[in-house]
């Protein structure tokens, strides 16, 4: 789809030359043990670790964007195939963007799996030390777990680094059911060795607990999911930053409102290209996505950009005046600025938590409360107040709903929403075999016993 690097030798999962992201073993691979053989290189792993989560087929470009691609966020208007049939929800098992997101998922996966079998083995590491990059491991095995199963579905579960050329004659697909029991377990690891409640750019207590929040909801653990979100906004000191648009500042400002974000520079291989895939060419970007109509015309209800001119584009809520701006009479998104990709991508952050709240309030029957979550984040938002009157549960629900997809608008969580909703069928008019993402064609020709999703 585009020319990238991905990661630095450092990274101990990718290489070139590997037949597929579950086999990893090549003569470019840095030998296990050499590679993490001292409390040194431990840190360089676990940092390589977190850069692989900048890579362009994670954070740093096609997650985000392909959760809005799919759904009624944002449409194509470049010439990549790959993301020609993501927006026309017509994707081939070949589809390269596709492969990437799983290939680089699995590399990051297989490097938290280095990190967690080899720190045992240190006698140069102090036990709190160990605990601190096990738990940060767990994390991020956690979450890129969590992004495979709402993409995928069943899912292969590897817990150890994969060395064996012949490692992939035995992979298999493990149930939804149990690849979030392992992403739970792995969150419980996490948290009783994470002792940092502070930091933003490393996995932190709060950035278990919000990730803990996040899987029970899309489990459907409501009680589960409200209790860690109420940790979430009550223990570690977090707050909603004062403006929305401080969240997605160019040189990536810390606010109150960051829990865990993934870090982007200027370098070739660590830039966002986020900004540079929105922006219009006329502002320096690629245009390789812009906002929908649809999207538009839920931040400012009336408005046809079809028919209105720029001028008439004037949205009272500020989240819509931020994301979505004009270059002359083009559109185009404008919620990340730094053409040059430094500006950092919120994997999470209390906006959403405090969302995950509500609605998980609202689906325990709890509305006022429900409705009091929703008002915080409509409040910054300078967007209409929703009062409770004589709304039903399903209402309430509906209108939680709603404020997510403002709110969290190319971030990449609206096809994940209306998947878990069981509606995204209806809502983009297509079969919902459709609805999960195929298993790269080009993984399950050297992994007999992975299967291919329905439909496909």
């Amino acid at each position: 789809m585009r020319n990238r690097t991905l990661m630095p030798a450092l990274l101990l999962a990718i290489v070139a030359g590997c037949n597929g992201p579950l086999d990893v073993k090549s003569k470019n691979t840095i030998p296990t043990e050499t590679a993490i053989s001292d409390s040194t290189s431990a840190r360089a792993a676990v940092a390589g670790m977190y850069h692989g989560l900048q890579s362009l087929s994670s954070y740093g470009s096609d997650i985000p964007e392909v959760g809005d691609l799919s759904a009624d966020n944002a449409e194509f208007s470049g010439t990549s195939t790959s993301y020609g049939e993501i927006d026309d929800n017509q994707i081939s098992a070949f589809n390269s963007a596709v492969f990437d997101i799983w290939s680089q998922a699995y590399a990051n996966i297989n490097s938290a799996n280095e990190i967690l079998d080899k720190l045992g083995t240190l006698t140069d590491l102090d036990p709190a030390t160990r605990d601190e990059l096990q738990g940060e491991a767990y994390f991020v095995r956690a979450l890129m777990y969590h992004d495979l199963v709402k993409y995928f579905g069943d899912v292969p579960i590897r817990l150890h680094p994969t060395t064996d050329p012949n490692a992939g004659s035995t992979i298999t697909r493990s149930p939804v059911s149990a690849v979030y029991d392992q992403i739970l377990l792995d969150l419980d690891s996490a948290a009783s060795r994470i002792s940092d409640s502070s930091s933003t750019t490393t996995a932190s207590g709060g950035a278990v607990r919000a990730l803990r929040a996040r899987v029970l909801f899309y489990r459907g653990d409501y009680a589960g999911a409200e209790a860690e979100a109420h940790a979430v906004e009550t223990d570690f000191g977090y707050d909603l930053a004062p403006n929305y648009s401080d969240l997605f500042s160019t040189t990536g400002n810390a606010t109150p409102e960051d829990i865990f974000k993934v870090i982007a520079t200027v370098h070739a291989d660590q830039q966002s290209f986020l900004s540079y895939d929105y922006f219009a060419k006329a502002v320096g970007g690629t245009y390789l996505l812009r906002p929908t109509n649809d999207i538009m015309a839920a931040y400012q209800p009336g408005f046809d950009y079809d028919e209105d001119d720029p001028s008439d584009w004037h949205p009272t809520d500020l989240r819509g005046e931020w994301n979505i701006q004009f270059a002359g009479s083009r559109k185009y998104g404008a919620k990340y600025r730094s053409v040059t990709g430094t500006e950092n991508f919120p994997v999470l952050r209390l906006g959403e938590i405090i969302l995950i709240r509500a609605e998980a309030l609202a689906r325990l029957n709890q509305l006022p409360q429900a409705v009091s979550e929703l008002n915080l984040i409509q409040t910054r938002a300078n967007a209409p107040i929703f009062t409770l009157g004589s709304h039903t549960q399903q209402e309430v629900i509906d209108a939680i709903v709603a404020e997510r997809r403002l709110e969290l608008a190319f971030e990449g969580d609206r096809w994940s929403d209306l998947v878990r909703l069981g509606i995204a069928a209806d809502v983009m008019g297509i079969d919902a075999s459709q609805t999960l993402y195929p298993i790269p064609q080009a993984e399950i020709d050297v992994t007999p016993g992975l299967t291919q999703n329905p439909g496909y």
